[in-house]
């Protein structure tokens, strides 16, 4: 990643950060990787993936978006770029989601120094994870051909 960004936009110039984090917002920052071995094509999807989608999340404000030059790993031949976010998401399920969502290659989060979570907030979070890793487990296994289904299943039964 180089030094400077190549791009740097902003979002939502004046929002009362501090009132946000008083009605218990997450503040952070994230570094959204794509890889491809097409550069026009990599770029089309940091494009998306932050102006198409990550800003029109409901429960997230974004702050800013620095957009990296995108570089050839040499030796690979895939092209790699990376755009650093910052925002601002309404509460730390919300935040988990996006995260779980993006798939972020780094996560910094700025504040709160802590969070306190109900009962009710901790299994509705917990029920969200468990719901996003059974869709990818089930699109995970759709993709596989039969043979390979049948030895992953035969792994997991050696396992139980």
């Amino acid at each position: 990643m180089a030094d400077e960004p190549i791009l740097e936009k902003r979002f939502n110039e004046g929002i009362d950060i501090d009132k946000h984090l008083r009605d218990g917002a997450i503040l952070a920052r994230l570094f959204i990787e794509v890889q491809g071995n097409d550069k026009d094509a990599a770029e089309r999807a940091l494009n998306r993936t932050i102006f198409d989608s990550l800003a029109n999340e409901k429960f997230v404000k974004l702050i800013y978006a620095k957009f990296y030059d995108i570089r050839k790993d040499k030796e690979l031949k895939f092209f790699s770029g990376v755009v650093e976010v910052k925002l601002l998401v309404r509460d730390f399920r919300w935040f988990v989601s996006v995260v779980m969502r993006y798939g972020p290659s780094a996560i910094e989060i700025m504040e709160p120094e802590k969070v306190t979570l109900s009962m009710d907030e901790m299994q509705s979070l917990l029920a969200d994870v468990s719901e996003f890793a059974q869709t990818y487990s089930s699109k995970i296994i759709s993709l596989l051909k039969d043979d390979e289904r049948k030895i992953l299943y035969e792994k997991m039964l050696e396992k139980a």
